[in-house]
């Protein structure tokens, strides 16, 4: 037994109220952080979805520019003739593009300009065969400008994004690169909210700018590429990633017109600027109560206690026996009242004790002649339970040896079948000998001689038939009886000892209309107690045939077998029978020891309870039974493969 540590009440005191002001303020700062960082993060959520809507509609205006200047420069070549096309575009005025270049409809460049490039370079990649080009292949079918994603030019062999149009007049293809990151200054001013990041990235997750320069130093972002790579397809994203150790909150917006996502992330939790200074707001009046609670309570707990320690030694003294006049009131009502209760208290049992010491003479005499008495009575009731029990024993025996004997004159009446028509084929038999002499003497025939050859097989195939099943009868009458006296821990197969008992109930059945069906769905070696096990059989079968069916009544009493539904190392027997079922408070009672419903008609009420002693007690299984009146009962038997060793009987 646990003992408490005492305390003063000072102590407690003190504890109760710092407690409950951290308590209290725990609560209100839990609630607001709880309200607040949603809220929050609720609007933050709100706030990065409309800032990548509106940097995805400015970039897309700013990159109609471009789309714009390469149409007007498609339009200006056009008009010129294919050999003074390359003169023209070898000194441009300065512009967005840092490469743009001609692909003939076969696929061939036939002209290209390169900033800070000679003509050497061109020559080297005049003719060049850009037919496998998905920028070329994409803008050669389409009516549009077409984006392209960020790829290691062949031209520049730097990387790049560019724009392709398709010449209207030519069919010629045009390809424009130039670099996002230098045309467009993705910086914070893009949103109201400067704590907001901005990225855009090309239809494979590839960073194409970023406003974060540690960023737009790396080539993919993984975290963020995972979201929008998961809602690839889809308008917008909204999600939640790890970035250098830091959470952030993403939504994503893709262009359909140049075929890439614009993200804006913010951070979120406490590497989030409002929410950390929140929750630091919240820590510090934390801190600051913590220290006022450490200085205001033990001066609160003083003033509350002072009356109260007055109380205890004034019943202190009163109860080593000081006769003390009333104590004077204070200032706190319940105080002045539990000073009065104790004073009448005193009294009180300064009364009660002089009571008590006249009664305690007379009863110390009253409980010797009792203590006399029960021992008296214990003795006969000792007695009387010996006796019981070894009454029950004897009953159980009794109920084992009559089952038993029941079992000997179905056999008996079994075997009379068999051994019967065995001596009528025999006696058959006899005769046809004596008629085959009778024919030998007159003279054989070959049909005679056959004749007489079948009827011979015919009747030593039905006495060989008839002496089988006698035996079959006897060898299964000994195995039972053995196992049911002897109580003997063996291996045995359980579809055989189901067999077997099933077999030995078949005589008592032929007066009655009721049939045993068996669904047995495996078959296993149990290491247990088979006679046990075909008693708790036949006792269940022999309760269903005496008291689910009136007389003459027809039915059916099933013997199920199967693995245990929630056990690998236990089998589910059931004895199902559809006759007219239980009601509820006499399916309460059924395994109780002499309960019967046929008391007085040869019921002795031990039947069930043989039965779950053996399970519970022998077999180391459990058993239930459920019924519905009108319908019919189910006992439910899970019987382990091994019976637990210390229920192993000599």
């Amino acid at each position: 037994m646990n003992i408490i540590r005492p305390y003063h009440f000072r102590t407690w005191l003190i504890l109760l109220l710092f407690t409950t002001s951290l308590v209290t303020f725990l609560v209100v700062g839990g609630v607001i952080l709880l309200v607040k960082i949603p809220q929050i993060r609720s609007s933050h959520q709100a706030a990065i979805s409309q800032a990548a809507t509106e940097i995805t509609n400015r970039i897309e205006t700013v990159l109609n520019f471009v789309e714009s200047d390469l149409d007007l420069v498609s339009h200006a070549l056009s008009q010129l003739p294919h050999d003074a096309v390359q003169k023209a575009i070898s000194h441009p005025r300065k512009g967005r593009f840092d490469a743009f270049y001609i692909i003939h409809q076969n696929g061939e460049l036939s002209a290209a300009y390169i900033r800070s490039a000679d003509q050497d370079r061109w020559r080297e990649l005049s003719g060049l065969d850009l037919s496998h080009n998905i920028l070329f292949q994409q803008a050669s079918v389409s009516s549009h400008p077409v984006w392209s994603d960020r790829y290691l030019s062949v031209i520049t062999g730097r990387m790049t994004e560019a724009v392709a149009i398709k010449a209207s007049e030519t069919g010629d293809v045009i390809i424009g690169e130039l670099s996002i990151r230098q045309q467009i200054n993705l910086d914070h001013s893009f949103a109201s909210n400067r704590s907001i990041s901005f990225s855009i990235m090309d239809s494979n997750g590839e960073i194409i700018a970023d406003s974060d320069l540690d960023a737009q130093r790396q080539t993919f972002m993984p975290q963020v590429s995972g979201i929008i790579q998961q809602g690839k397809g889809t308008p917008s994203k909204l999600g939640h990633v790890l970035i250098n150790d830091i959470n952030y909150d993403v939504a994503s917006k893709y262009s359909n017109v140049l075929g890439w996502y614009f993200t804006a992330r913010v951070t979120t939790g406490l590497d989030n600027p409002e929410i950390r200074s929140l929750t630091e707001i919240v820590v510090a009046c934390f801190g600051g109560s913590l220290i006022i609670g450490l200085i205001m309570v033990p001066l609160w707990a003083r003033i509350m206690v002072s009356p109260l320690n007055g109380i205890v030694d004034h019943a202190s003294r009163t109860a080593r026996g000081a006769t003390l006049p009333p104590r004077k009131k204070g200032g706190v009502y319940e105080f002045n009242r539990l000073s009065s209760d104790l004073d009448r208290l005193a009294t009180a049992v300064r009364i009660r004790q002089q009571e008590l010491g006249r009664l305690n003479d007379g009863l110390e005499l009253r409980v010797l002649e009792r203590t006399a008495e029960l021992e008296h009575i214990n003795n006969e009731l000792s007695s009387t339970l010996k006796a019981l029990g070894l009454t029950q024993d004897e009953l159980i025996q009794s109920e084992k040896m009559a089952a038993l004997g029941r079992l000997v004159a179905g056999i008996a009446h079994e075997l009379n079948t068999p051994l019967g028509n065995s001596r009528m084929a025999v006696t058959t038999l006899a005769d046809q000998n004596i008629a085959f002499g009778k024919t030998l003497q007159n003279g054989l025939r070959k049909s005679d001689l056959d004749d007489y050859l079948a009827q011979v097989q015919t009747l030593t195939t039905m006495i060989e038939r008839n002496i089988m099943r006698a035996g079959d009868l006897v060898s299964s009458f000994k195995q039972v009886a053995v196992d049911r006296t002897s109580s003997h821990r063996r291996r045995f197969s359980a579809r055989e000892v189901i067999d077997e008992t099933i077999l030995t109930l078949t005589p008592s059945l032929k007066n009655q209309p009721v049939t045993i069906e068996k669904h047995i769905e495996t078959d296993v070696t149990l290491n247990s107690f088979p006679g046990e096990f075909g008693q708790i059989i036949t006792n269940l079968i022999d309760n269903a045939l005496i008291h689910a069916f009136e007389p003459g009544q027809t039915g059916t009493v099933t013997v199920h077998m199967a693995d245990a539904p929630d056990r690998e190392d236990a089998i589910l027997l059931e004895i199902i029978d559809n006759g007219k079922g239980m009601p509820q408070d006499v399916l309460d009672r059924i395994f109780d020891p002499f309960f019967t419903t046929r008391m007085g008609t040869g019921g002795t009420g031990l039947g069930l309870s043989i039965v779950a002693n053996a399970v519970t007690s022998l077999l180391g299984g459990c058993i239930t039974a459920t019924s519905t009146p009108g319908e019919g009962t189910c006992f439910r038997v899970i019987c382990p493969y091994t019976a637990p060793d210390n229920t192993e009987k000599a």
